[in-house]
C-alpha cells in the first residue's frame, strides 16, 4: 500500500471485524502542522498503528538506513534522515507485553495508548526492534548506543512520556513525546551537529542521553493509524 497525497478512511479487516484505519500522507501531515487541524476523531496515536517520527527540533524522521555500526554492538544503524518519503522510517507499534496497559482490554488494535505506556518500535522494513544498551556507546557523540536490533529482548522497551504542557491522559498525534528506555533510564535523542558521511551522508546520528529536552522530543506524523 502507498501513502498518497491526500489523506483517505477506509475500513479495513482486522482479525475478523471490522475497524478503520486512516491514511496520513506527508502532504498531510504537513498541512496538520501548519494549522489545518487533524481529522476528527484520529487525535490519538493507537495500538497497532504503523507511523513516521519527526524529531522535532530537525524535522527529519527516525529511520534505519540498513547500514550496520562498525564500532560498539555491530547491529543496525538508526538515523534520522530529511526525505519523509522513505518507507524505511515505518515503525509499528507493539505494547510491550510485560507493561499494565498490554493485558488491558483496551490494549486490543485501534485502543488510544496512554502516556506513560511501555511500548517496542518496530522497523517496518527490516523487523528489527529499536533498541539500546548501556554497555555500547554510539560512534559519533560517544553517548548511549540505539541500534536495530533482529531479536526481541528488553533492550527493546520505551516509556512514552508525552511532554506538552497539561498533556492529554492519551499520547496524541502531532504532539511532542518523549521515549525513555526502560532498561537504562536513558532518552531516544538525535543531535543536529552529529551527522554521517558516505554511505549514508546526511544521516544525523541517533543515540540515548539523560536529559529530556529539545534534542529528546519527537512527534508521531505520517503513516497507517487505527481505531
Amino acid at each position: 500500500m502507498r501513502l498518497t497525497a491526500a489523506t483517505a478512511v477506509v475500513v479495513v479487516a482486522i482479525a475478523g471485524c471490522c475497524g478503520s484505519m486512516l491514511l496520513v500522507s506527508a502532504a498531510q501531515a504537513d498541512a496538520a502542522a501548519a494549522g489545518g487541524g487533524i481529522e476528527d476523531g484520529w487525535e490519538y496515536v493507537t495500538s497497532g498503528s504503523t507511523l513516521k517520527l519527526s524529531h522535532t527540533k530537525s524535522n527529519t524522521r527516525l529511520t534505519m538506513p540498513q547500514v550496520g555500526y562498525g564500532t560498539g554492538s555491530q547491529q543496525q544503524a538508526v538515523t534520522t534522515q530529511s526525505d519523509a518519503s522513505q518507507t524505511k522510517a515505518l515503525w509499528a507499534i507493539e505494547l510491550a507485553p510485560d507493561s499494565e496497559s498490554a493485558s488491558e482490554p483496551e490494549a486490543a488494535r485501534g485502543s488510544r495508548i496512554p502516556c506513560g505506556s511501555r511500548i517496542r518500535l518496530v522497523n517496518s522494513d527490516t523487523s528489527h526492534s529499536l533498541h539500546s544498551h548501556g554497555n555500547h556507546k554510539s560512534p559519533m557523540s560517544g553517548n548511549q548506543e540505539v541500534s536495530g536490533y533482529e531479536g526481541r529482548d528488553a533492550g527493546d522497551f520505551w516509556t512514552v512520556e508525552c511532554a506538552a504542557k497539561g498533556a492529554a491522559e492519551f499520547w496524541l498525534r502531532e504532539a511532542p513525546v518523549y521515549f525513555k528506555h526502560v532498561d537504562t533510564g536513558k532518552y531516544l535523542q538525535s543531535l543536529p551537529n552529529k551527522k554521517y558521511r558516505q554511505p549514508i551522508s546526511g544521516h544525523q546520528e541517533v543515540s540515548a542521553g539523560k536529559k529530556a529536552d529539545a534534542n529528546a522530543q519527537w512527534m508521531a506524523l505520517e503513516g497507517f493509524y487505527f481505531r
